[in-house]
């Protein structure tokens, strides 16, 4: 089936019923946007005429420091505008017509989109993913992402650490407090380490120098500038060639992506399939980067095993990645909402091929769950 004949697909909208959680982290995480400790998030149920469901989840933070959507907002969305109009859908084409009426909330148009093609691997079988044409990989290799370490001491720990659980990849959060002489010290003593930064778009021009120091540690710098400045990036080209940048919260749209590519300021993607929009985007982005050569990975969003399995469905479909943001569910929380929590290999990977849809406890989700709304 082509990715224009599931557009077809027959759908129908009973009821959602939407889980506002509040799941405990088991530590901390403190990047350059802010410090988090649980995963405040929505999960959207969406049961069809038939009473057949599916799970998904808004991958937005509880505060707009990460993009223009929040938690609260995204309520409102789906309560007010979102959910009047997808109900009207007699098959996808319609869903993603009513979608793209309404300007950006993509973390919130995704969930309503993951939850559906949940519900249609379950009933049917397949889902959108599985128009993609192209190589799969059954287990996805995941790095981890490190939050900002206060001195090397507490560095060298977490690299420590990592390396013993067999990550693929390690990426730390950087600002422009960041010592780059810590992670040069880590090089030496980790020489065969696969090194990168996160910076959330927290460097300016006046950061140039700083940024120099990192760019000539020779690894991948994500988000070194913020989302909109792409001017700053441009300069950053000719300023500091040798810089090797991945960009995140940039790359929202299909013009987004576009236009990087085209002012040559990214040489790598982190595709957040929740920042996109949802599963239509990502595959159109990801046909996208393959077509041009653009390397691409799978970013996360703190999520649960719900946007955690969406996610890993997406990785599936890219076999050259070296490593993706897709932790077990170990690594964030005591217990998740799922019935069988991801789990990672030694060797640094998680088995995707049994994790095709959200198997969801009920039991978990009601005990974490602050609100819960019905809209029918």
């Amino acid at each position: 089936m082509t990715l224009d004949q599931f557009l077809d697909q027959e759908i129908s909208l009973k009821k959602l019923e939407l889980y506002i959680i509040d799941l405990p982290q088991l530590m901390t995480f403190k990047s350059a946007i802010g410090v988090r400790k649980s995963r405040r998030a929505m999960i959207v149920k969406w049961v069809d005429k038939d009473g057949a469901y599916g799970y998904g989840e808004c991958s937005c933070r509880p505060d707009p420091y990460y993009s223009s959507e929040f938690l609260e907002g995204s309520i409102l969305m789906v309560k007010d505008f979102l959910f009047k109009r997808i109900k009207k859908a007699k098959n996808y084409r319609e869903f993603l017509d009513a979608l793209t009426k309404i300007r950006g909330w993509s973390f919130t148009k995704a969930a309503l989109e993951f939850a559906l093609n949940d519900l249609l691997l379950k009933k049917e079988g397949y889902d959108i993913l599985s128009t993609w044409e192209h190589k799969r990989v059954n287990k996805v290799p995941v790095g981890i992402s490190l939050g900002l370490q206060d001195n090397y001491k507490a560095l060298h720990k977490k690299v420590k650490e990592s390396i013993d659980l067999g990550y693929s990849r390690l990426k730390f959060k950087i600002n422009p407090d960041t010592n780059p002489e810590d992670f040069k010290k880590i090089q030496e003593k980790y020489p065969d380490i696969y090194l990168s930064f996160d910076a959330n778009g927290s460097f300016y021009e006046k950061d140039f120098p700083k940024m120099k120091a990192f760019a000539k540690l020779n690894v991948m710098i994500e988000q070194p500038f913020p989302p909109s400045r792409m001017d700053i990036a441009q300069k950053a080209r000719k300023k500091l060639p040798e810089m090797f940048v991945c960009l995140d919260e940039s790359i929202k749209t299909m013009g987004d992506l576009k236009v990087a590519y085209q002012l040559k300021i990214m040489d790598e993607l982190n595709l957040k399939p929740g920042r996109v929009g949802g599963l239509y985007n990502s595959l159109l982005m990801l046909d996208y980067c393959k077509k041009k050569g653009i390397p691409c990975w799978i970013g996360g969003m703190f999520e649960t095993g719900v946007g955690r399995t969406a996610n890993l469905r997406v990785a599936q479909c890219l076999p050259q990645a070296d490593a993706n943001d897709l932790s077990p569910s170990h690594r964030y929380f005591e217990e998740d909402i799922i019935e069988q929590p991801i789990q990672m290999t030694k060797k640094g990977k998680v088995n995707a091929k049994p994790l095709n849809y959200a198997h969801v406890d009920d039991e978990i989700i009601e005990k974490y769950t602050v609100k819960k709304i019905v809209l029918k």
